[in-house]
């Protein structure tokens, strides 16, 4: 299981930068014409609530920005299940980090090295910068790089999909 998850602060939802958050989403989540089943995506807001893509459940999403940004806004208004495969609930991070599964990563731009990914790994991307650093190194999440530059994690969601894809196929 590939699980992506992007911490962001809840006032992005109305700004010009929801993009980011939402081809997120949809790198992380879509093929050219269908969903990765074996992704789940978590959005999380203000590290307190959390929204969760589940690629083997979900249903009625559409890649466009403005369906998920309408989405993201739905589930900020309430709790439970916002469509099929689509829940938000609140969290506490610590509690939510210690039950990450698989390789236990976080995409840096300061530190860590470019290495292989495994098949199935939960990793942390953040926008801006939320300074959560010090707590993931203390969980033992190890900080990666998918290059030389510094990307935006959604471009970084698709660099890394795209790695693994070509690894797991042979494309």
């Amino acid at each position: 299981m590939r699980e992506y998850s992007l911490f962001v602060p809840s006032n992005i939802i109305n700004s010009n930068e929801i993009g980011i958050v939402t081809r997120f989403v949809v790198g992380a989540m879509m093929l050219s014409h269908e969903i990765r089943r074996d992704v789940r995506v978590n959005i999380v807001f203000n590290a307190r609530f959390c929204i969760t893509f589940n690629g083997k459940s979900m249903r009625n999403v559409r890649p466009d920005e403005s369906s998920l940004s309408g989405i993201l806004r739905a589930g900020l208004s309430r709790r439970g299940r916002v469509l099929p495969g689509v829940v938000i609930r609140e969290v506490n991070i610590e509690k939510f980090l210690s039950e990450a599964k698989g390789a236990k990563l976080f995409y840096s731009e300061r530190i860590g090295r470019i290495q292989e990914v495994p098949e199935d790994f939960f990793i942390i991307f953040q926008y801006p910068k939320l300074e959560i650093e010090e707590i993931l190194l203390k969980m033992n999440f190890s900080p990666i790089k998918l290059g030389k530059r510094n990307y935006f994690p959604d471009q970084a969601a698709v660099i890394l999909n795209n790695r693994l894809d070509r690894k797991l196929f042979g494309i």
